[in-house]
């Protein structure tokens, strides 16, 4: 599922990567969320091209939440992936995640590291999930903590996802929130190669304090059940705030959101270039120069 808001710089690169993917047995559902830009036509042109996409569009804007549970509403696979309209995603990765799920039942969810680009698509590090084991590694989410696995890189079993759905009046953290109330008490798996590209740009100050804002609102939902983790959470959450709020006054918030991600191998920028060229060559099939 994608939903795209303004994305008409970013989004020709998105799609091509659906259409790179090395597994072909794909649908890709897409809800323009009232977007002014061309972001809906350029999205029609994809699905004349390939029936594999199939278009919606909202008249005003919803928001994110509202955007993925209607298109959640309408996924008929077993497994679910996601994409950001301005990210893109690696060839092999729907036919990884699939193979994984697919080999071991019991798993609920594949996650991935990220790479990290920038606006002139150059890797500029690489986003890594934090557990104790390191990665590649098998996982049981015990608790409503912030997830260790990242949703944009996840494929999860339609049926958790329904099961959960999105919180429409989340208009950010609606993801990990979905994330945590379909996987508590189950099990999932982490690959330690890349397989999602993430765009620097989408990490600013104003995003990050507005989504853990609605972390809090998120974590909140679990207080009677969990209230020693909720009240860690919550603490952490208003303490990061704080931090941010501090350095953004000081405009040396950079120092903090650089940090969310390490610096990327020599094998993982070969990986990446590798997987952009073949992106690239997708984006010119539909889209000549």
């Amino acid at each position: 599922m994608m939903p795209c808001y303004e994305a008409e710089k970013t989004i020709r690169l998105a799609i091509s990567s659906v259409r790179a993917q090395t597994l072909d047995d794909w649908e890709c559902l897409c809800v323009d969320d009232g977007s002014a830009d061309r972001t809906h036509a350029i999205l029609t042109e994809a699905a004349e091209r390939d029936p594999r996409f199939r278009v919606f569009r909202f008249p005003s804007n919803r928001g994110r939440g509202a955007a993925r549970q209607f298109l959640l509403e309408r996924v008929s696979a077993p497994l679910l992936a996601f994409l950001d309209s301005d990210d893109w995603m690696f060839p092999q990765r729907l036919a990884h995640q699939v193979a994984w799920l697919e080999s071991e039942p019991g798993l609920q969810a594949v996650s991935a590291p990220m790479a990290i680009f920038d606006e002139s698509l150059d890797i500029v590090g690489e986003a890594t999930p934090k557990t104790p084991e390191g990665v590649p590694a098998i996982a049981t989410m015990t608790a409503p903590r912030p997830p260790s696995l990242f949703f944009p890189s996840s494929m999860i079993r339609t049926d958790k996802v329904q099961g959960a759905g999105f919180d429409v009046r989340l208009r950010r953290s609606q993801d990990s929130d979905m994330l945590i109330r379909a996987l508590i008490g189950e099990r999932f798996a982490l690959t330690s190669s890349a397989l999602y590209a993430y765009r620097r740009a989408a990490m600013t100050l104003d995003k990050t304090l507005e989504g853990y804002r609605y972390r809090a609102k998120a974590h909140v939902k679990h207080w009677r059940a969990f209230p020693l983790e909720v009240s860690r959470t919550l603490l952490e959450t208003y303490s990061k705030m704080a931090v941010y709020k501090a350095l953004g006054t000081l405009r040396a918030e950079h120092h903090l959101l650089d940090a969310r991600y390490g610096s990327a191998s020599d094998d993982a920028v070969r990986q990446y270039r590798s997987a952009l060229a073949t992106v690239r060559e997708f984006a010119e099939d539909l889209w000549p120069a």
